[in-house]
């Protein structure tokens, strides 16, 4: 009875010990540079390169003021940065891979990632690069591999359920924020109005400073005297928050080149006290789809234009609603 008593003993011992083997193998052993994932200061991240296996990549760098770059052509989509920032912070190692699955997990990794190098403080070389791979089966998890590593992980949030590859998408138009303007009537210095139709209607109005302005014909540099000063500083106000619905990826080049060689119907151009200047041409959207008031099809699309931003050969769909009430006439100004 003794000595059955001592060999149990020994077996749960036995047990724990392989237990503990196990864990330091499949964890402890590994070392803590293979599977340091996390930036915990995401402030110091200057920029974020990623690349696919078919060589699409996109860029993005911090600039000016903590404002974001995409492809050092437009500016990033704030909160897709945000997200990406918070993601380098809070994500972490869930499991290392099964040993069944280890050997699938990294051919699929060789095969079908993104790489993403990871900069900070401007320096040349990248602090961490990273493979991110596709979601695991429950969709809980995504699979990565640090750089210089041959041993894949199963990586996620705490507290989020769901994979993190999908946060790494490497078209640069869904990168690009839609704000075209986005300025309180204090920071702006000009806005010019030219319209198309009818050269006459076309003004500038200045912001002086001290709540002082004017008025101006834009073809022929009139100063206008007898107008409402509280007209012109509403007006300036509408440029609070203005941007466009989608970028017009889905028409030909020759459509796209027949409407850059068009004349538009109204022309914007905005400079802010920092000396920045911004402009926007929009142009009349053929469409075929929408009937007019009397029961024929027109030719025109009557909810939405072209635009095209600072000369920029990528059109942008803008709304007449949006922008209609920045399409105004100097006549409306005066009193």
């Amino acid at each position: 009875m003794k000595n059955n008593r001592i060999y149990f003993i020994i077996i749960i011992i036995l047990l724990i010990v392989a237990g503990i083997l196990y864990i330091s193998k499949k964890s402890g052993t590994i070392k803590k540079e293979l599977r340091d994932f996390a930036i915990l200061d995401t402030s110091s991240v200057s920029k974020i390169f990623m690349v696919n296996k078919q060589n699409k990549s996109v860029l993005l760098e911090r600039g000016e003021n903590n404002i974001w770059k995409v492809n050092d052509r437009y500016r990033a989509r704030k909160d897709a940065v945000e997200l990406l920032l918070k993601t380098f912070k809070r994500w972490d190692v869930k499991s290392p891979v099964a040993n069944a699955a280890f050997e699938n997990v990294v051919k699929n990794l060789a095969a079908v990632h993104v790489k993403v190098e990871i900069y900070s403080d401007d320096k040349n070389e990248p602090a961490k690069v990273i493979f991110i791979g596709g979601p695991t089966q429950d969709m809980y998890g995504t699979y990565m591999m640090l750089e210089n590593s041959n041993t894949p992980f199963i990586v996620h949030i705490p507290g989020f359920s769901g994979y993190l590859s999908s946060r790494f998408f490497l078209d640069e138009n869904d990168w690009r924020d839609p704000t075209i303007f986005k300025y309180s009537y204090d920071e702006i210095k000009s806005v010019s109005v030219e319209n198309f139709k009818n050269q006459e209607q076309s003004f500038t109005a200045t912001n002086l400073g001290d709540n002082q302005y004017t008025l101006t014909r834009l073809n022929h540099k009139e100063e206008i005297k007898n107008y409402d000063i509280l007209k012109v500083k509403q007006y300036l106000s509408y440029y609070k928050k203005l941007g466009f619905e989608r970028i017009a990826d889905d028409i030909s080049k020759e459509k796209r080149d027949s409407v850059l060689e068009s004349e538009p119907i109204y022309k914007i151009t905005l400079n802010d006290i920092n000396g920045t200047e911004t402009t926007i041409a929009a142009h009349i959207r053929p469409s075929n789809r929408y009937l007019n008031d009397f029961g024929e099809v027109s030719k025109t699309d009557p909810e939405r234009m072209f635009g095209q931003i600072d000369n920029d050969t990528t059109l942008v769909i803008i709304q007449y609603f949006v922008f209609d009430p920045l399409f105004m006439d100097i006549d409306y100004f005066r009193n």
